[in-house]
């Protein structure tokens, strides 16, 4: 190493020569004399810099030494910089700083002075001799605090960086930065750099190059010096050699240096639980996971792991990008897992990721519970071996839901390629409530049909109705009406046979959404008013109050006004009761539609704002989707009719994402009448076709009467009668066969102003 001292006899704004010392410190130093108060100084002394990186590697040595060559922050240490000392050549296990103190002392004390062999004793002197001195001094790869402690200068102008793998604690004062890998851009400038002018650089294969590289320094610098010591090679033939290694670490080497040795001295300075920790870390596939997914793969209890993560994250092995949520590097991913392979056996590995498919299915069903209370339970067998995250409420709840959706997706991957059938058809009943709220009906349905036939095969009749549920959810959100009605039929039929009150509620919740959709309104009022009066009889209030609903909503659709509203008001009332937001919303949505059937608008909007407040709380897309697109129903009539395009057509593209097709018909229907209203009945055309041909396609009746209406006026507008009679009369013969007396009137009112050539009064 090399060092610069300031001849003292010398101006000290003019340093002499660099001169080489086996000592390896470099100084650079300000002349004497800082007349500071002793309280100032002291706080100067304690301005710490660690730097840590990515268990070596992110550049701490080099941006320590960038700092003494630079004479610190803003020019602000002008005298000399110390660029070591060799506190790596300490014990690594926090041993005696005394070579590091003889160092310095050599450097800054008399020459010919027999230095002090005890380690107070040349902790005294060295900051006896660095009182009156003004410098940076570079602390090199220190090992832990009680090793920094000792190499303070005390109440000194002196200011000190530290580098280090770990992350120190301990030292009043200190200010941590922890440096991380390089943005892209700068990754490529440093390779660039390295590789000098040579012409064998194309841009776009070093940016391939340095992201296979993790955008890491080192693994960068490491290279580009392979490919420097390849006279013939260029960054086609280094790509093709990184690349065909299949991400290993032996193929990040140069000759002289491997980055894999770099992260081997950071994982033998951990203990047996620790490197326990680290290795099983690799295999969980998920970017990011929480310490209770890491006690499933270990067996440690949360305590143990909390306190092994700690360290990981000390030693700069682990990332947490928000509080505990951990996430490793792919190239420390790579070394973990090439560790994993040498030193465990594969039946350890798959026993900890059996632990840990089973932790996310039982943690899951605990979320899901709270967010959706009123589900029939297939419960997953019990994990007593690990802890599971405790959810103070559904809020929490749903947000880890989401936190974990990609690692709760992947849980049902494993369990498709490892089974067993059994835990494969648990994950899928537990985890049809995130499918759904997240908006892939499409990726539960084969496993649903799945699980369905397992159940049948192991005779467990109450588990088969459920998945048929779920099975018959799908189906309707895939506007597949019929099979929706067929699947939950036979669930009622099973629960019945089971005498399962529970069951039999959720089988005729269930059943009557399908019925809704399909225009069935006095099957689902008969229904729907024969289990109330057994809700009534056992008092439960959810049930009740979904109940009340759903009556609201039938009657609503059969044109009596007066038990729509009586029906809501009672919901509301029994879900603030629970505190069911989800509830709340829901009939609130609800009230607002029968607004605006009483031509109240305004009440309406307010209505529909208040439900989207609520279920902005929440995160299920579906839900926000169809809020706004009712919204914008509401904006129309009130002639806010660019705000209403904004929402329908937001809604729009989501709906056609996850594939609801009635849902997109009423979308499609939705912006057709924003145009119309904006005086645009050209453009509405176009619309209410595509929505009216959907909603027939899909038999979704009461979609049919909307949609052939809404054209049925926008033909009018442009001079078509003949289209637009068959397009009334279309609705009004829907409208007859459903039952829709309301929707029905206003038809008749269209074909008798078609007939009699007047226009007729909107409806």
């Amino acid at each position: 190493m090399r060092w610069s001292r300031t001849d003292e006899a010398s101006s000290p704004k003019a340093p002499a020569a660099a001169a080489s010392t086996s000592a390896g410190v470099g100084a650079f130093q300000e002349e004497p004399g800082d007349h500071r108060d002793d309280h100032e100084q002291d706080e100067r002394k304690r301005h710490l810099r660690g730097g840590g990186g990515l268990a070596g590697g992110a550049g701490a040595a080099t941006a320590g030494a960038g700092l003494a060559g630079g004479g610190g922050r803003g020019g602000s240490v002008t005298g000399q910089a110390l660029t070591g000392p060799s506190v790596k050549g300490a014990d690594r296990a926090g041993g005696s700083p005394d070579r590091a103190l003889t160092t310095l002392l050599r450097v800054l004390g008399p020459e010919g002075r027999e230095l002090p062999r005890d380690t107070d004793e040349l902790t005294a002197l060295w900051r006896s001799l660095a009182r009156d001195r003004r410098m940076l001094v570079v602390l090199d790869d220190a090992d832990c605090s009680e090793q920094v402690r000792q190499l303070l200068p005390g109440a000194s102008p002196t200011a000190v960086v530290v580098t280090s793998r770990r992350r120190l604690t301990g030292l009043p004062g200190a200010r941590t930065v922890s440096l991380d890998v390089l943005p892209p851009e700068d990754a490529i400038a440093l390779f660039v750099r390295r590789l000098g002018a040579g012409g064998r650089a194309d841009r776009s294969e070093i940016a391939d190059i340095v992201r296979i590289c993790g955008y890491l320094p080192l693994a960068i610098e490491i290279a580009a010096s392979r490919l420097l010591a390849r006279s013939s090679w260029t960054t086609a033939d280094l790509l093709k050699q990184l690349a065909a290694g299949g991400g290993r670490l032996d193929e990040l080497r140069d000759g002289e240096r491997t980055l894999e040795h770099v992260f081997a001295l950071s994982y033998h300075a951990l203990d047996t639980e620790q490197r326990l920790v680290f290795r099983r870390i690799s295999l969980h596939t998920g970017m990011e996971f929480g310490p209770h997914a890491v006690a499933a793969l270990t067996g440690l209890s949360l305590p143990a792991t909390e306190r092994a993560l700690e360290q990981l994250l000390t030693r700069h092995l682990l990332s947490e990008p928000t509080p505990h949520r951990f996430t490793l590097h792919d190239l420390l991913r790579r070394y973990a897992r090439s560790l994993s392979e040498e030193e465990e056996t594969e039946h350890d590995s798959r026993a900890a990721l059996e632990r840990l498919a089973t932790f996310y299915t039982c943690a899951a069903d605990r979320a899901d519970r709270l967010v959706h209370p009123y589900r029939s339970r297939t419960s997953p067998d019990s994990a007593e071996w690990t802890t599971l995250p405790e959810f103070d409420d559904v809020h929490a709840a749903e947000q880890w839901l989401i936190d974990e959706s990609g690692n709760l997706s992947d849980t049902l991957d494993w369990f498709v390629r490892n089974g067993p059938e059994r835990q494969l058809a648990l994950a899928v009943h537990v985890l049809t409530g995130l499918l759904d709220m997240r908006g892939h009906p499409a990726t539960a349905e084969p496993l649903l049909r799945r699980a369905a036939d397992h159940w049948a095969a192991v005779g467990d009749r109450g588990a088969r109705a459920r998945a048929l549920l779920d099975l018959g959810v799908a189906h309707g959100h895939h506007s597949r009406y019929e099979e929706a009605i067929a699947a939950e039929r036979e669930a009622l039929e099973l629960a019945r046979a089971l005498g399962d009150p529970e069951l039999e509620i959720e089988c005729v919740n269930q059943i009557c959404i399908p019925l809704w959709q399909t225009g069935r309104y006095a099957v689902m009022r008969d229904l729907q008013k024969q289990m109330l009066a057994s809700l009534l009889q056992i008092g439960d209030k959810l049930q009740i109050a979904r109940s009340y609903n759903v009556l609201g909503v039938t009657h609503l659709h059969l044109s009596e006004i007066d038990s729509a509203r009586h029906y809501f008001n009672c919901a509301l009332t029994e879900f603030t009761a629970v505190n069911n937001e989800r509830g709340i919303f829901s009939t609130l949505n609800n009230m607002a539609e029968l607004a605006i059937r009483t031509g109240d608008q305004k009440g309406a909007e307010q209505a529909y704002r208040k439900a989207l407040s609520l279920a902005l709380r929440r995160s299920d897309r579906r839900e926000l989707a169809t809020l706004r697109m009712n919204l914008a129903n509401a904006l129309i009539g009130l002639g806010k009719t660019d705000e209403a395009l904004s929402l329908a057509q937001h809604s729009l593209d989501f709906f056609r994402t996850v594939g609801d097709r009635r849902r997109e018909a009423i979308a499609l229907n939705r912006i057709g009448r924003a145009h119309r209203a904006a005086g645009r009945s050209e453009q509405a055309i176009p619309l209410h076709v595509a929505a009216l041909t959907l909603a027939r396609r899909i038999n979704a009746a009461g979609e049919v009467v909307d949609a052939a209406y809404d054209a049925a006026l926008a033909h009018m507008d442009t001079g078509r009668a003949a289209q637009a009679l068959a397009y009334a009369k279309e609705s009004c013969q829907m409208s007859m066969q459903i039952g829709a007396h309301a929707e029905a009137d206003r038809a008749f009112r269209t074909i008798a102003a078609l007939q009699g050539n007047r226009r007729p009064t909107a409806g």
